[in-house]
């Protein structure tokens, strides 16, 4: 994404948001993506490393939808948490596009060196919809936190045919999708 994408009008529901987001104080990283895009880490006491961003919701779509983003790592793998960040950031600032819901975003070959990861999913969030749904002051909800998770080839083709609900029973739990040095469960090896 380049630094002169033109951002629109910003809400202070998107950061207060996020800011406040499972009741922890953020690490906010140095580097933004594009110039624009604030990335923090939490570590809930009951979830994995979350890597959340604040500044997406101003990039202008054509949905009209405003979102920030969330990606779910074991500690130390913060680094693929920002590689996924990057990938969607730049098409939603150049493409306009916000990803899908629970619809595979497959690539065909590994976008995370000497690793089996070559898919994004947005699904929910294991924390609910207090989590998800941004409000504003008078409780209307603004926009969503979508949840991106790093996908094999052959995890991707599972969600895609048989849906989230059904890759997340097949692996065990969704903590079985955290570790992105994982092999792929389903027989893509995939690593490059």
């Amino acid at each position: 994404m380049s630094s002169d994408v033109p951002l629109v009008p910003g809400e202070d529901a998107f950061p207060l948001h996020i800011f406040d987001a499972l009741g922890l104080d953020p690490v906010v990283f140095k580097d933004r993506i594009g110039g624009s895009v604030m990335v923090i880490e939490k570590r809930p006491e009951s979830g994995p490393v979350t890597i959340l961003t604040s500044g997406v919701s101003r990039l202008a779509t054509d949905s009209g939808e405003r979102i920030e983003l969330a990606v779910e790592v074991v500690d130390g793998q913060q680094g693929a948490a920002m590689v996924a960040l990057r990938i969607v950031i730049n098409e939603i600032a150049t493409n306009r596009r916000v990803p899908p819901v629970l619809a595979p975003w497959r690539n065909g070959t590994p976008f995370l060196n000497g690793t089996a990861i070559s898919a994004l999913l947005v699904t929910p969030s294991r924390w609910g919809a207090s989590f998800d749904e941004i409000r504003n002051e008078a409780g209307q909800v603004v926009g969503h936190v979508r949840t991106l998770r790093l996908l094999t080839d052959g995890e991707a083709a599972v969600a895609g045919e048989r849906g989230w609900d059904a890759l997340v029973a097949e692996v065990g739990s969704v903590d079985a999708l955290l570790d992105v040095e994982r092999a792929d469960p389903f027989g893509n090896s995939g690593v490059q």
